[in-house]
Order: structure tokens, then sequence, then C-alpha cells
């Protein structure tokens, strides 16, 4: 039996997350096809709201187990995040079992845990650099993570001038790497909004495998 999961992100080069949906999956021999709809792209694409992008997806014909919906907690607040998701799961699809992925802050915080990737994808794997990194149990408390993994990823390239803008050109590219490779044994297990994640998907997958039989 395949578990068929829809995720909806919160943004383009969010979709380096489903990897990460595949893996967990794997890990208690689950088998998932994973959608990941640009729906950027469809003629009228729907608005920000998380009940625009559910309606417009199942709008399309798709038949779901699990609906997974990444939203950044932002200066919301996570209880706020996860109400939003729900009521708009319960609006347009209230059977389907969803878990919401809701970082606490950013998903930047996650890919602010591995000094060693950082580099690599900046392109200068050897660089010696001090990057400055906050200790990783302050991670989720940064007021803004994004802007701290675009300065943390020109600092650790090594370059200047125009070689530096064109790091900063490539911020998305980057960001969707970081997130592809992020070690999901290393340092991002001490983040709570990853413990969340895991948890969420693991419980989700159960759930929609228990609704499938």
């Amino acid at each position: 039996m395949t578990i068929r999961v829809v995720f909806l992100r919160e943004g383009t080069s969010d979709s380096g997350i489903v990897p990460h949906i595949e893996a967990i999956a794997a890990d208690h021999d689950l088998d998932v096809t994973v959608t990941d709809p640009e729906l950027d792209r469809l003629p009228k694409p729907p608005g920000l709201a998380v009940e625009d992008k559910l309606r417009a997806v199942l709008d399309m014909g798709g038949v779901y187990d699990l609906i997974v919906v990444h939203r950044d907690a932002d200066n919301q607040g996570v209880a706020a995040r996860v109400d939003e998701i729900a009521a708009a799961v319960c609006a347009v699809s209230a059977e389907v079992p969803h878990v919401p992925v809701v970082p606490v802050r950013m998903t930047e915080a996650w890919l602010l845990t591995s000094e060693d990737e950082l580099r690599r994808v900046a392109g200068n794997p050897k660089g010696r650099i001090s990057l400055d990194l906050p200790p990783v149990g302050a991670l989720e408390r940064i007021a803004d993570p994004k802007e701290l993994l675009r300065d943390t990823l020109a600092k650790a390239s090594g370059v200047s001038g125009r070689r530096l803008d064109q790091v900063r050109r490539r911020f998305s590219q980057h960001r969707r790497q970081l997130l592809e490779r992020l070690d999901r044994s290393g340092l991002v297990t001490r983040l709570s909004s990853w413990q969340h994640f895991v948890t969420g998907i693991e419980n989700g997958l159960k759930s929609a495998r228990d609704g499938r039989r």
C-alpha cells in the first residue's frame, strides 16, 4: 500500500522538505508518494492562505491520504499557525489527516545547524573564516534567521565584489540545497520544531496508513 501525501509549502525552496518526509516514511517501512504541487504555475494561482492552496490542489482532482502543510511561525507564533492550518483543512478536507510543519521562527533556523554544510553550499568547503554561528539552543530565538543565513552564506563563500553578488543572488538555490542535505541525525535534532516535525510526520503517516486499511 502506498500512502499518498500532498505537501503544501510556503515557498519554492521549501521543496527540500520532501526528501525528509520520504526518509521518515522509509524509517518505518512505509511506501509514500509525495506530491509537491507548483501552484504558482496555475493560470490563476491561489493566494497565500492555506485554505486557498488546499482548494486549488483538490480542484485539480488529486486524492490524498495525508496533507502536510509547511508554514513558518514568523511573528504569529506556533499555536496560531497550527490553528490556522487545522481550520483550513477542516474547511476543505476534514476527513483527511494532516500534519502542520511550523518551525518556531523560520525554516532557516534548521539550516544554521551545520557549519560544514554551509561552507560546502557556499562553494568554499575548506574555508577557515569564523562564521560566528549562535549556539544551537539559541537558533529558534533569533529574530530574523533568514537574514542571518544570507549573511552566513556570504561570509562562508570567502569572496567579494561581483562574485559575492553572484553568491547572494543564488540564495534561494542554496537554501534549497541546505534543506535537502540537512543531516537528520545532526544538531537539528536538538531543535524543538524539528522534533515536532519528525513526530508529526510519523504520527500522520500511521494515521493515513490505518485509514486505508
